[in-house]
């Protein structure tokens, strides 16, 4: 678990006592011991930069007017789920096929009944359009959702302000979730996107695990905290390993393994980043190969993602099918791997994917395929965010700031997050 601020000053001055052996001697072994105990303090992170959100939060401090609207409204969200209870597996209202409650259960988002049967049955799935009853009392997605938002939220505004009220509620939802035996979810999407009267469960319902990864973010912020322990910490880590080895060895995570689409790419990012935190970074190593393979099957010569350019959302899978290799391309920094930079040997990989979608993130020329939403995914600005400082692409960096006129202040989860070059 990572040292707490109270912690910080002791830590230094035993840190300066080990490296000039008190005596004012400079000892440059001692020195580089403690340089490594320094970085080791800092979490973590995938989806978040623990640098940029440090200087949002000095922000924060500083009252700059330019985050006040979002860290009002962070505030207000996280307030708001203190007193509300924590949900878990246990209180949905159907049973999984397995008979067990801490199995998780839930229809696939795109699965309705059938409109041409009296009873509805079999399912039928109709790709693009959600039906709200996958959300609903009856399965666990709904309060899986809620639980992850819940958290993430608490977690910032823990991380802003320093209150353990939001991380001890945060630390609340956590172990209903995962770790108490009464309430926890076993470790396995077995019965998730069903479809009623064709399946129990389908490999692509590990899709829903990809949640899991932001989550793990706040739980690293979390690790600051009094309120989550070393003893949460290593339980949650041996719930990962548990999930993760489901992942590598059960036969829905051998048959998503071979998807070559966004659930193949979001499988290998799945199992790198939960081999990060669980400390298996041999294994995280393996999807880094996986990732490179995903990107020669995935991308087309002009850097499409060509299996989500035929959806009916083709804008938006063509976003989350690449925000897959930017969080592969996150682990490969924590593993020093640069996917960032990865091509194949006819030149395509992720920078020519943003190269790709540029112009119509810009709006300048309009999406030339099938495109059911009504508006660009808020995804594309973290995405952008983050591409346009690893490649210092001023082109990048003017898609940022037409996308950042589209997000209002009292977005936190963008302007609190994320930071422009």
């Amino acid at each position: 678990m990572f040292m707490r601020t109270c912690a910080k000053p002791v830590l230094i001055a035993i840190a300066i006592c080990m490296t000039t052996g008190c005596g004012g001697e400079l000892n440059p072994r001692k020195q580089e011991e403690t340089t490594a105990m320094t970085q080791a303090t800092v979490p973590t992170l995938i989806h978040l930069d623990y640098k940029e959100i440090s200087g949002i939060r000095d922000k924060v401090k500083a009252n700059d007017p330019s985050v006040s609207p979002a860290y009002s409204a962070l505030l207000n969200e996280a307030t708001s789920y203190i007193k509300k209870p924590a949900g878990s597996v246990m209180g949905k209202a159907h049973i999984p096929p397995s008979g067990d409650k801490h199995d998780f259960y839930a229809i696939g988002k795109y699965a309705w009944p059938n409109p041409d049967t009296p009873d509805g049955m079999p399912f039928i799935r109709r790709d693009g359009y959600t039906n709200p009853e996958a959300s609903s009392d009856k399965y666990d997605l709904g309060p899986y959702f809620n639980m992850r938002i819940r958290v993430n939220t608490l977690a910032m505004a823990y991380f802003y302000t320093g209150s353990e009220a939001y991380a001890a509620k945060a630390a609340e939802l956590l172990r209903v979730w995962f770790l108490n035996p009464d309430t926890r979810m076993n470790p396995n999407f077995n019965y998730a996107s069903s479809l009623p009267g064709v399946n129990d469960g389908m490999a692509i319902g590990i899709i829903e695990g990809v949640q899991l990864i932001g989550l793990l973010d706040s739980v690293q912020l979390l690790a600051q905290s009094a309120s989550w322990t070393a003893a949460d910490n290593e339980g949650l880590k041996r719930w990962f390993t548990s999930y993760t080895d489901w992942l590598l060895e059960s036969p829905a995570g051998k048959e998503e393994y071979k998807a070559t689409d966004n659930h193949g790419s979001w499988y290998a990012a799945q199992v790198a980043a939960f081999s990060i935190y669980g400390g298996n970074l041999e294994r995280a190593r393996q999807m880094m190969e996986r990732a490179k393979w995903q990107i020669d099957v995935q991308f087309t010569p002009e850097g499409g993602l060509h299996r989500e350019l035929k959806r009916n959302r083709a804008l938006f899978y063509s976003l989350y099918g690449l925000s897959a290799f930017v969080t592969l391309a996150r682990c490969g920094e924590v593993l020093g791997d640069d996917l960032w930079r990865y091509r194949t040997k006819d030149g395509r990989g992720i920078e020519l994917g943003f190269d790709f979608l540029a112009p119509y993130l810009a709006e300048e020329v309009p999406w030339a395929w099938q495109n059911i939403d009504k508006e660009i995914n808020g995804l594309a600005v973290q995405m952008t965010r983050r591409a346009e400082k690893v490649y210092a692409s001023p082109r990048l960096a003017a898609v940022s700031r037409h996308l950042t006129t589209l997000r209002p202040r009292t977005d936190w989860s963008f302007w609190l997050m994320t930071t422009p070059s």
